[in-house]
């Protein structure tokens, strides 16, 4: 009995799933795209965050829509920035960027 329980338990437990996550880079604009992992379908209704040197920004995407570009500002040649993503049900997602001035 204690086996049939412990095996239900696991059952009922959430899987969370992998996203791929896409830059798209041109200066101090930063476009971050989501899709699911295994299908490759868009992963509507993501939370963004964009944390930079000084600052920090970030966005949900309606359920819609995968992708939305930042605008960085950038007070030297070149900013490290760092990336979050969020989504119900899927693994967080984080990664750096290099924006130029």
């Amino acid at each position: 009995m204690g086996i049939l329980t412990q095996f239900v338990g696991t059952a009922e437990r959430t899987v969370l799933r992998d996203m791929n996550v896409v830059f798209d880079i041109s200066g101090n604009h930063l476009t971050v795209e989501a899709y699911d992992a295994q299908s490759g379908d868009s992963l509507g209704g993501v939370t963004i965050v964009v944390k930079y040197p000084g600052g920090m920004k970030a966005h949900t995407c309606s359920m819609d829509s995968n992708r939305y570009t930042f605008d960085v500002p950038i007070e030297a040649d070149y900013a490290i920035v760092t990336v979050r993503v969020t989504h119900s049900g899927y693994i967080p997602w984080e990664g750096e960027a290099a924006l130029s001035a």
